[in-house]
């Protein structure tokens, strides 16, 4: 990298785009070497100046500016890459990282920390707007939970299926051939699963489920062949 940090700036709203050069050129290491409005510019450009730092938004003519992250990171590795979008959304984050982005900025930040997020990424480090860290790690936590569903049974499963109609335990036993004290205990552990309390709550849970994503599509029929205690 040269001393002073070099900018190309792509972004297909010129009001908007003139006032990201301005404010990154608020700092006297950073110039800007060049400006585009599309996709396709952009990957032309950084080609020909070989910037240290690519300001990129999301949205743009001729192909989304993650489209052109990824051809940038293909043919010039060493360009940084700052997304710098309207979107807040996860996905396009993780996307926008899949294609080889350095960092993610929100259209709106302050010249001071669009200044620190262009440095920080030309010095190799990442950037991420801390409103967005926080929201792209809940959204992690909450991707890896396990579905609570997927963690039954194949005999829980068709017990649930079972509550869910209205049989009490000595029925759903009859039906599958097992005690009414082990259908009791496969009840007790599914509750604990599906972390309700009661039957009516075990059957709401299931309807709301089917409703919504067809989460038990998969679950097993009930056959002679595969009963268990």
């Amino acid at each position: 990298m040269s001393e002073r940090i070099r900018v190309v700036v792509v972004d297909d709203h010129p009001l908007f785009r003139a006032g990201v050069v301005q404010a990154v050129q608020l700092d006297k290491t950073i110039e800007v070497v060049a400006e585009g409005s599309s996709g396709v510019e952009a990957i032309t450009l950084v080609r020909k100046y070989r910037p240290d730092v690519i300001l990129l938004d999301i949205s743009l003519p001729g192909g989304d500016g993650i489209e052109a992250a990824s051809a940038i990171s293909e043919a010039e590795p060493a360009a940084r890459i700052l997304m710098l979008t309207v979107s807040g959304d996860c996905s396009d984050v993780m996307r926008a990282v899949e294609a080889g982005a350095a960092g993610y900025v929100l259209k709106g930040v302050n010249a001071t920390d669009l200044i620190i997020a262009v440095k920080n990424v030309a010095a190799g480090e990442t950037f991420m707007s801390p409103n967005l860290s926080f929201s792209l790690l809940t959204a992690l936590g909450q991707a890896s939970k396990p579905d609570p569903l997927a963690t039954l049974t194949p005999q829980e499963h068709r017990i649930l299926q079972m509550v869910s109609t209205g049989l009490g335990n000595r029925k759903i036993g009859e039906r599958l051939g097992v005690a009414e004290k082990t259908v009791k205990y496969h009840v007790t552990n599914l509750f604990r699963k599906l972390r309700v309390r009661n039957r009516v709550e075990a059957a709401l849970f299931l309807a709301n489920r089917v409703k919504t994503a067809g989460a038990t599509s998969g679950s097993p029929p009930v056959s002679g062949e595969d009963r268990f205690a």
